[in-house]
């Protein structure tokens, strides 16, 4: 789909750097309703924030094997985000404890473990969504495997987009954070050596939707819950691969 509507809303008082190219090189994700996107553009990835939600709209990174090394995952609390605006909420590591939630990263810890900076970014509160602990330590986490797999086994480069599908009244944890229905993730898989620019129709994708519930050994592989693209779009209102011809673009979307 491709939303003509666009406003400059989206990029008042964001920082403009090399993120988009790095992260979301065929556009940042848009909706008819920009003025619920506030941007952060980080070296590690880059984020669309609700502040009416509380947590992200989604969340884009690339993903190759350089990113992966030998440091430790961060110990201690997750870390509140202070680069938001002074009216927003700031979510804290607090607001999720015993709230029967675990603290579900967007990019995970492993993703960036090449440096502490970069691994240290993960844990910032905006990069967080509620998660059951079986969704996140089971059926997401499945697919965080195959992405490391891709990236180490197979030298594959990868451009991964995630977030929440929320009802119009969401759960909130603590009177704040929004809970999601599900949660979805999409990954475009580039062989090793090519660039964005070589995106093709035979180019392979990965899209799921997984219900924020229970999961157990029986159902909990990221393969059950394959999508596409375009379903992913009729269930968040956005629209991704923007930038790229509108008939390659359906194509892709469509497996």
């Amino acid at each position: 789909m491709k939303h003509i509507l666009f406003s400059f809303l989206l990029l008042v008082g964001f920082f403009q750097g090399n993120a988009q190219n790095i992260h979301a090189p065929w556009g940042y994700p848009i909706d008819a309703t920009p003025k619920d996107d506030y941007l952060i553009e980080r070296k590690q990835y880059v984020l669309s924030y609700n502040e009416r939600l509380n947590v992200a709209n989604w969340v884009a990174w690339q993903l190759n094997a350089a990113w992966y090394g030998n440091t430790p995952r961060r110990s201690g609390k997750f870390i509140t985000d202070s680069s938001l605006p002074a009216s927003f909420n700031r979510i804290t590591h607090d607001d999720y404890t015993k709230s029967g939630y675990d603290r579900g990263h967007m990019v995970r810890s492993e993703e960036r473990t090449a440096s502490e900076e970069d691994n240290s970014s993960t844990f910032l509160m905006t990069n967080i969504l509620p998660q059951t602990p079986t969704l996140n330590q089971q059926t997401w986490l499945s697919l965080e495997y195959e992405c490391e797999r891709l990236c180490k086994a197979e030298g594959k480069e990868l451009y991964v987009i995630a977030g929440g599908v929320f009802s119009n009244m969401p759960a909130r944890l603590n009177g704040k954070v929004a809970v999601p229905d599900s949660c979805w993730k999409i990954v475009v898989i580039l062989d090793k050596g090519q660039k964005p620019k070589d995106i093709s129709s035979s180019t392979k994708v990965i899209a799921v939707m997984m219900n924020n519930g229970q999961y157990d050994k029986s159902n909990n592989s990221w393969e059950l819950y394959k999508t596409t693209i375009n379903a992913i779009e009729k269930s968040t209102g956005y629209d991704f691969l923007r930038d790229l011809p509108d008939a390659l673009e359906e194509q892709i979307e469509s497996k």
